[in-house]
């Protein structure tokens, strides 16, 4: 499995922390991490994980963790989810995984289907197939320049980048009044598109 990194999971929490999630998609959920946090937060949601490796599924007791677990690529998701919404994605750890033409194709698809979406990736992170596991590999880089055109804040600490993404049902005027209350990530993170983040910065520790 990948190293894991402080700054997903503190902006993560930031996120759970200012927003309604009623419907939850973790996108390669791999442990089920994401799965776990939005359960903490939200434990009324209805949280949904896609995995590709079907062992997955089976080792890290998924199915406990969601209330639906998908085992399909993303090619499948946009061919087979197409009427589906939700108010928050994680793609954690998992778009790096992807074709770039595919981790761009996900990117369009979600973005009209969701409130918010959250990329978390590695910066020049090396990494071939994994005890066998062949989706492991890290086959794309992804850069600031990926995200232009979406309504975005990069976040950024050592090798390791965080993308807040508005989707577009964020502000849908068909939704309920609720919308209007809820945060942007501008609001949630601040106005600044790119931001460098300190470990020593206490303001990413826990309440």
């Amino acid at each position: 499995m990948p190293v894991s990194h402080w700054l997903p999971e503190k902006i993560t929490k930031k996120v759970l922390k200012n927003v309604k999630v009623e419907k939850f998609l973790d996108m390669g959920s791999g442990s089920g991490k994401y799965g776990k946090m939005v359960r903490a937060f939200h434990p009324k949601a209805k949280s949904i994980g896609v995995e590709i490796d079907s062992s997955y599924i089976d080792e890290f007791k998924l199915n406990e963790i969601y209330d639906e677990v998908w085992c399909m690529s993303a090619n499948d998701l946009i061919e087979k989810k197409i009427e589906e919404s939700y108010d928050l994605v994680i793609i954690g750890d998992c778009i790096e995984h992807l074709r770039k033409s595919q981790g761009i194709d996900l990117l369009n698809f979600l973005v009209y289907r969701t409130k918010y979406i959250l990329v978390h990736y590695p910066n020049r992170y090396i990494q071939g197939v994994v005890d066998e596991h062949t989706h492991e590999a890290h086959i794309s880089f992804w850069t600031e320049s990926d995200f232009q055109g979406l309504d975005y804040v990069m976040l950024r600490q050592g090798f390791m980048s965080s993308v807040a993404i508005n989707g577009y049902l964020l502000n849908y005027k068909g939704l309920s009044a609720i919308l209007h209350t809820e945060s942007t990530v501008q609001k949630i993170f601040g106005k600044a598109q790119r931001q460098e983040i300190s470990p020593d910065d206490s303001s990413w520790d826990d309440d």
